[in-house]
């Protein structure tokens, strides 16, 4: 069977929105993955199972020489550049990678691709799911088919060490922090759902150390409330989806936590801006019951919030709480 390397090193929304796309070749193909380091749980998590190799997104010689290695020892008849630094795609090069295709848009795409595509992702015509599906019907020669486009799956995975929160009782996730690359919900508006959440179940709040400016004034404000737990920056990533998928619903911006509840098959609420390249047009979570939130405003932005110089700002606290929470309670299971 002729072998084909698939590549994404950026953030894990992200490479949960590319990982489904072999399955168009698996028949045909087998597919290698090269995925960022720490992501391992992800990989590992997913439904069949995949073949894949961790890297660095940063060069250095070692990783050079590390991935060139991989890929002479692979020795794939395709490689498929997602989102990948320089150095990548002059390793593929020298490599002599006969096909070797990938979003045309850097400098280093131009020079070291010889099957490229144009996308132009920023236009939003497509999601980012939908975009990388179309990238390897590109590369492969396949027609266009979209019966076959399924979103990732995930089972969560079994630990040899339980959790510091019992899993067994009814609880609800609210994951309020993001990386900044969109506009988040207002932590009044967070807390109101917190509050109103906490009325029916536990309410566990889960966060990295890169989160606290969005969780600070969370826990300041919501210190008397006994029925929220706060699980941040004490989850691996294995702990993390055994958390989420017995959740009753999963809130949170769009980050990659969102992505990962939605490809476990848990209902999946997202915060959405309506700025263009932010909506869930481009960026929602693909899963059976997922499902997106924004303000309903006509937002005249394309890249970045305008600020004070358009009149519906700021739109974000008009998405009100009381959505999200009624959405949340029409998962609550039925008494027996």
């Amino acid at each position: 069977m002729r072998k084909a390397l698939f590549i994404r090193l950026d953030r894990m929304g992200d490479l949960v929105l590319t990982l489904p796309c072999d399955q168009l070749i698996r028949d045909r193909y087998q597919v290698h993955w090269v995925t960022p380091n720490g992501l391992d749980f992800v990989v590992q998590s997913t439904a069949p199972t995949k073949d894949y190799t961790t890297m660095g997104h940063d060069f250095s010689w070692k990783q050079f020489f590390k991935f060139f290695n991989l890929v002479k020892n692979i020795n794939p008849h395709v490689s498929i550049s997602f989102h990948v630094p320089w150095w990548i795609n002059f390793a593929l090069f020298l490599a002599r990678v006969p096909t070797r295709g990938g979003v045309l848009s850097q400098w280093h795409s131009y020079l070291f691709l010889n099957k490229g595509l144009r996308q132009k992702r920023s236009q939003c015509e497509h999601h980012e799911m939908e975009y990388n599906f179309l990238l390897v019907e590109h590369i492969m020669g396949l027609k266009r088919n979209t019966s076959q486009w399924e979103p990732l799956e995930l089972k969560a995975p079994e630990l040899d060490k339980n959790l510091q929160f019992d899993t067994q009782q009814k609880y609800f996730v609210v994951h309020p922090g993001m990386g900044g690359s969109a506009l988040n919900w207002p932590t009044e508006r967070y807390k109101e759902l917190i509050n109103q959440l906490s009325e029916r179940a536990t309410v566990v709040i889960t966060g990295t150390k890169g989160d606290d400016n969005y969780l600070a004034p969370l826990k300041q404000s919501l210190k008397d409330n006994h029925k929220v737990v706060w699980l941040d920056k004490q989850l691996n990533g294995y702990q993390l989806l055994k958390l989420l998928s017995d959740a009753i619903t999963v809130t949170a911006p769009s980050t990659g936590v969102l992505h990962l509840s939605a490809s476990l098959g848990v209902p999946s609420l997202g915060i959405y801006s309506p700025i263009k390249v932010h909506q869930d047009k481009r960026w929602g979570p693909k899963g059976k019951k997922a499902s997106s939130f924004s303000p309903q405003v006509n937002c005249p932005a394309h890249f970045e919030c305008l600020k004070e110089a358009c009149d519906k700002y700021p739109c974000m606290a008009r998405l009100e709480s009381e959505k999200l929470c009624n959405a949340s309670f029409s998962f609550i299971p039925s008494p027996s």
